[in-house]
């Protein structure tokens, strides 16, 4: 049985550390509204009020959400726990490969991750 829960992006944490600009982009852009409720987004549930964002695309989903403001996504848990590569290998500092057009989202997502202890590379 597939579980479904409607997860704040202030609750949610990201657990792999390079974040692809050409997709973040692609995505910010080219928006679709039902990616809010369709639970594309893969989560863990850590059970301390975090969820642990699982696959590549999940994050960039969320780091767009981010970006454009979203509140909440509505997303799938999963049961098996993500292996925290941000914070185990990279002590929670994101690797960038920098695109000149995309450097107004990617400095709105670094300003709102930066609040939230994470720090970024280029």
């Amino acid at each position: 049985m597939i579980r479904v829960k409607e997860v704040s992006t202030r609750l949610m944490r990201p657990t792999l550390p390079s974040i692809n600009l050409e997709l973040l982009e692609e995505l910010v852009t080219n928006w679709n509204k039902e990616w809010e409720a369709d639970a594309s987004v893969k989560v863990f549930d850590e059970g301390l009020a975090q969820y642990m964002l699982v696959d590549e695309l999940s994050h960039h989903k969320f780091y767009a959400a981010v970006i454009l403001g979203k509140p909440a996504l509505r997303c799938t848990l999963v049961d098996d726990e993500p292996e925290d590569k941000l914070d185990e290998d990279a002590d929670n500092e994101f690797a960038l490969d920098s695109s000149p057009n995309a450097r107004e989202h990617l400095d709105r997502l670094m300003e709102i991750l930066s609040k939230r202890g994470y720090r970024f590379r280029s």
